[in-house]
Parts: C-alpha cells; sequence; structure tokens
C-alpha cells in the first residue's frame, strides 16, 4: 500500500481511524518518544550481519531457525500474468547464510529484511489471555516473560510470523527493537550492525530525525496493510518489488 507524503505527515499528529498508517499522537508530551524503524530492501545486500548481531544480542539459539529477525532472499522471472511468475524465496534465520551458496539463476533477485511489526492494533497483544503482552510509552510492543505462558495464541494470530516459542525459556518471544539499548541511547543491534544502511531507526516525533526524514521524501509501504494492524515498521521503495507480497504464499522456500 502507497502512502502519501501528506498521510504520514498528517498521521503523525493524530489518530487515523480504519486502516493505513496511523500514529497516537505524542505531541506536547515533550519526553516521550514515538521510535519506528524504517527499512530499505534495495540497500539489503543479504550479508546477513543483522541476524547474526540479533541473536547473539538477544540470545538467541544461533543454529536455530529461529529469529527476531530474518532475511527473505527472492529470485523472480516475471511472466504475464504476474501470477504465473516463477518465485523462489530463500530465508536466512540462523547463523549460515544460504545467500552464499545458492545458485542464483537469471531472473532478478533481492533480499527483504523481516521482523516485528510493532503493529498500533498488535493481533498479539489482544489475543494474549494473560496480557503478557503490553505497548510501552514509545509504542512498542513487549512481552512480560514472567507472566506468559507459552499458549502461542500470539504465534497464531501474528500475520506476519513474527514471533515464536523460545524452545529454551518456552515462552513466546519476537524483536523488540531491542529495547533494552534503546533505553540506554543505542541503536537496536540489527541497525547498529547493518553495514549498508538498509535499516533505520528514531523517533518520528523528531522532524530532524533521519526516520522522519526519509518517510517524508521516501516512497512508503507497509507489509500486508489489508491486516489492519498499523504497522510501525515501514518499508522504502517496496512498490518496485510489488510481488514480493503475492510470492509469500506461494513462493518455494529453500533453506540450505
Amino acid at each position: 500500500m502507497k502512502i502519501t507524503r501528506r498521510e504520514l505527515l498528517t498521521r503523525t499528529i493524530v489518530i487515523v481511524l480504519g486502516t493505513g498508517i496511523s500514529f497516537k499522537s505524542t505531541r506536547g508530551v515533550e519526553e516521550e518518544k514515538n521510535l519506528v524503524m524504517c527499512i530499505i530492501p534495495d540497500k539489503c545486500i543479504g550479508c546477513g550481519m543483522c541476524v547474526k548481531a540479533c541473536k547473539i544480542e538477544n540470545k538467541i539459539p544461533v543454529e536455530k531457525p529461529i529469529s527476531r529477525t530474518w532475511i527473505e532472499g527472492y529470485e523472480i522471472k516475471i511472466k504475464i500474468p504476474y501470477s504465473e511468475s516463477d518465485v523462489k524465496k530463500i530465508v536466512m534465520n540462523t547463523s549460515k547464510n544460504p545467500f552464499l551458496t545458492y545458485k542464483w539463476g537469471d531472473g532478478e533477485h533481492f533480499f527483504v529484511p523481516k521482523l516485528c511489526n510493532q503493529c498500533q492494533k498488535a493481533p498479539c497483544v489482544r489475543v494474549c489471555p494473560v496480557n503478557a503482552r503490553f505497548y510501552t510509552a514509545e509504542g512498542i510492543v513487549l512481552v512480560d516473560k514472567n507472566s506468559c505462558i507459552g499458549c502461542k495464541y500470539c504465534v497464531t494470530a501474528c500475520p506476519y510470523g513474527a514471533t515464536y516459542l523460545h524452545p529454551d525459556q518456552k515462552v513466546t518471544d519476537k524483536c523488540t527493537y531491542c529495547y533494552h539499548r534503546i533505553k540506554r541511547g543505542f541503536s537496536p543491534a540489527c541497525v547498529q550492525a547493518c553495514p549498508t544502511g538498509a535499516r533505520v531507526f528514531g523517533d518520528i516525533n523528531n522532524p530532524s530525525s533521519e526516520v522522519s526524514k526519509i518517510l517524508r521524501e521516501g516512497s512508503v509501504d507497509v507489509l500486508l496493510p489489508e491486516e489492519g494492524t498499523d504497522p510501525k515498521t515501514f518499508y522504502i521503495g517496496l512498490e518496485n518489488k510489488f510481488i514480493v507480497e503475492h510470492s509469500i504464499a506461494t513462493g518455494e522456500e529453500i533453506n540450505e
């Protein structure tokens, strides 16, 4: 879904009902921030440094195919009609980088980093029977692991596949934008590790922040807008890869 610059700027000030992008207003509250993530797929080279940094920082088993953030690599041979295009999807969610050994063909290929979308209308928050998922003042969804009972309702409810059961802790886990780091003034581990600037993080309430500038000037999209979850993770220039959203459900997934 394309978001115009005017709509984006308007929605940072007021609550917008319905689908699309919306932000709870925090104007006038000096100490409160509205933290968001911008993903720029055109800058992603599939190096996997973000995945490795995230797993180490957040103590996720490096060889288990689970991660708070992961990279999807796509190889597409476009055909008309588009529904008949040949699509292959390769996923990096361990310390091993499958993009280095995969034999890419002559079709178009690119990489799309994925993570929790920090939805403002998060299904995982809504379905949790023990209120273990909650919002911070900055709008980030966290998990109270002392309350979580591991029922996995949130796993089923998340349309992005961004939450999972931690194999060691036996409670659910997901990306928190490295909340423990940002409260100390540091960037999320994946942002710091990215060598190409494919991930940008910051306060959209600050008009001088890099994310504010990118969202004002770039072509802004969100994943699965039809779900009505109002994500705070934005994608820049994804309309150039519009076939990706259709291929997620139909593409051949290869984990080598």
